[in-house]
């Protein structure tokens, strides 16, 4: 892959941002070559913005998984932003990180990549924190992504919002108190629901969880939410735990799913 480290000045955030942009490298490295600009010029690519959890960067993916490798393989480009433990909400104190992943992080990286900006050849996925900004945005801007994938996903905002607290991590000025989070906005059940009521092409939505993680409960209920909306999403059990060991385990996987014609 042909790796990019980006930072900027974000108009949104008001702070510099890094992001790591990942393009498929040509593979015919036995052809001869006359023109370099050509050799590098490239189709729009699908691509695939990848979200971090809690207390981690978008470096972790890289570290942590063979995302990069099978994504070459793919032909899939990779856009992996570093945003803090911000939940990728518009926060209460007024950093709109949801807005800067929708609207300024996307005009971005397409501005200055060959990526598609076809609804088809986009998807966005998440672990943990991510997990519930990727599910998010899919709610928010079905229009933009195809395929959402969530893995081991913070689908209980108020259960989670007490957790990182016990973590040392204090929510209250990023989302609000544990207390008023459920049936609000930022509630995925109560998106989902009103998805549904509004009649919503949201994207198809694949969620894999440890079942030792914590939250597979709270992920088995939202499963039952997305069906009783009527939502086509796939829920998938293996034996693990919320590690990056279990996750890398399943990479190759969701890309595959990405993929697969439906």
């Amino acid at each position: 892959m042909i790796r990019l480290e980006c930072q900027f000045q974000s108009i949104l955030l008001r702070t510099q941002v890094n992001v790591k942009v990942f393009l498929p490298n040509p593979e015919d490295f036995m052809q001869p070559v006359t023109d370099f600009r050509k050799r590098y010029t490239f189709s729009p690519f699908k691509t695939l913005f990848l979200l971090h959890g809690m207390m981690d960067s978008g470096e972790q993916w890289v570290e942590n998984t063979s995302i990069t490798r099978i994504a070459q393989e793919a032909g899939i480009a990779l856009v992996i932003p570093s945003c803090g433990n911000n939940f990728y909400v518009n926060t209460i104190y007024g950093a709109p990180y949801s807005d800067f992943i929708s609207k300024e992080l996307v005009g971005f990286v397409r501005a200055l990549f060959p990526l598609s900006d076809r609804r088809e050849d986009n998807y966005i996925w998440g672990i943990s924190m991510g997990g519930y900004g990727a599910l998010r945005q899919g709610f928010i801007h079905p229009e933009m992504f195809s395929k959402v994938i969530a893995m081991s996903p913070t689908s209980d905002i108020e259960f989670t919002a007490r957790f990182a607290y016990a973590m040392g991590v204090d929510p209250e000025y990023v989302i609000g108190s544990w207390k008023v989070l459920a049936g609000s906005e930022l509630d995925l059940h109560t998106m989902a629901e009103n998805a549904a009521k509004e009649g919503k092409d949201i994207p198809d939505m694949l969620m894999i969880i440890a079942d030792q993680d914590h939250m597979v409960r709270d992920n088995t209920r939202f499963r039952d939410c997305l069906d009783q909306c009527g939502f086509h999403s796939e829920f998938r059990t293996y034996p693990g735990d919320h590690t990056w060991d279990f996750w890398n385990r399943h990479v190759e996987e969701c890309i595959r799913w990405l993929t697969e014609e439906k």
